[in-house]
């Protein structure tokens, strides 16, 4: 619990200063009479575009899971997806990421390392095509004189490090044995009684990333992942209408690639700060200045406002399900570890027994 309340506090520092980053030079009063007179009717279609790519987002990752631990029932799959992006939006640090391979991990058929490798080819890929997205715009946003600078050293720096991360996959699949051996070296220079561990885990993660030579599912995978970030897209220009911005799509999509981007850095819950900033840099390119500075604003709080509501209901209708408990989500939540074998609380007798998926909450 001290770790917990430790990277909370950390977390609030660096969520603290992106907002006042992005806010520093909102005029209140107007940002307020922009929320009422806004046309909150399109909060209908955002919902159900937001509902349809959550559902695409929770079937990719079945083509993920299936080569390791074979079909996995979506009626499992979706409320601990749910559970999963609840818990990344409301933990600080993004360590509501170990929530989905805990719960989805059936050991011996699937561990939580192996898990964790599926979690990190959506990773890849999903910072791959919102790189690439995000900079294309930012390029042509920059021929135009437009992009701020702070946008053009994501731009680059996010496509170099998620092309060096696709690099990684590949050559730790295709050379699995010496990446594992090179793991257990590694660690052994510190700490021998961990190696074995760490070449174990890394053996898992590894093997989560099988679905990249498989090509039929390989391409399924990206076309859920491509149609997934064009929903979400649709979602924020549905949404943009009702604030009167008039973001073509392709707006849409930078405005969703940047937000995309900027929540993957470890910050406050919640994603506050780093959503607005990045949401602001997106509508500077995009948007009319004028409009930016009011209605702009507004946008950008609705925005975050609905989606987090999404989630957060989303979340809660979830954990009424048979596949998750509260005390796995709480257990993998305020743990600092990420061990497939993560020990439960202390019984009466001061037991410390492992937590194993057990028969009623996996199938």
């Amino acid at each position: 619990m001290k770790k917990l309340l430790t990277r909370l506090l950390l977390s609030l520092v660096i969520g603290g200063g992106l907002l006042y980053l992005a806010i520093r030079s909102i005029e209140f009063e107007g940002t307020v009479a922009a929320l009422k007179q806004a046309s909150w009717w399109v909060l209908g279609p955002y919902y159900l575009l937001m509902t349809a790519q959550h559902l695409l987002r929770s079937w990719r990752w079945s083509h993920l899971l299936a080569p390791i631990a074979g079909p996995v029932p979506f009626s499992r799959i979706l409320p601990i997806s749910t559970v999963g992006f609840f818990a990344i939006l409301a933990l600080p640090l993004r360590m509501g990421e170990f929530v989905r391979p805990y719960l989805i991990a059936d050991p011996p058929r699937l561990r939580m390392s192996q898990a964790l490798g599926t979690l990190a080819v959506e990773r890849v890929f999903d910072g791959l095509i919102l790189a690439l997205t995000a900079f294309v715009s930012i390029e042509l946003a920059r021929r135009r004189g437009i992009a701020p600078t702070w946008l053009l050293g994501t731009g680059y720096v996010a496509l170099a490090l998620f092309l060096i991360a696709l690099i990684v996959l590949v050559m730790a699949l295709w050379q699995r044995d010496r990446a594992v051996t090179l793991c257990r070296k590694l660690v052994g220079l510190f700490s021998k009684r961990l190696a074995d561990r760490a070449a174990s885990i890394a053996a898992g993660v590894v093997d989560g990333f099988r679905v990249l030579p498989n090509v039929g599912r390989l391409a399924m995978f990206v076309l859920t992942t491509c149609g997934y970030w064009a929903l979400n897209a649709a979602a924020f220009w549905a949404l943009s209408w009702g604030f009167g911005m008039g973001l073509t799509f392709g707006g849409s999509m930078a405005f969703t690639s940047l937000i995309g981007i900027g929540i993957m850095v470890p910050a406050g819950p919640g994603f506050i700060g780093n959503f607005e900033l990045f949401a602001d840099g997106a509508l500077g390119m995009y948007a009319d200045p004028s409009a930016n500075k009011h209605r702009g604003a507004a946008f950008i709080l609705a925005s975050h406002a609905a989606n987090a509501a999404w989630y957060i209901i989303a979340g809660a209708i979830a954990m009424f399900s048979a596949h998750v408990t509260f005390r796995k989500v709480w257990t993998i939540s305020t743990s600092s570890s990420t061990d497939e074998n993560q020990s439960a609380p202390a019984n009466a007798t001061g037991d410390r027994s492992p937590v194993v998926p057990q028969e009623g909450d996996v199938r």
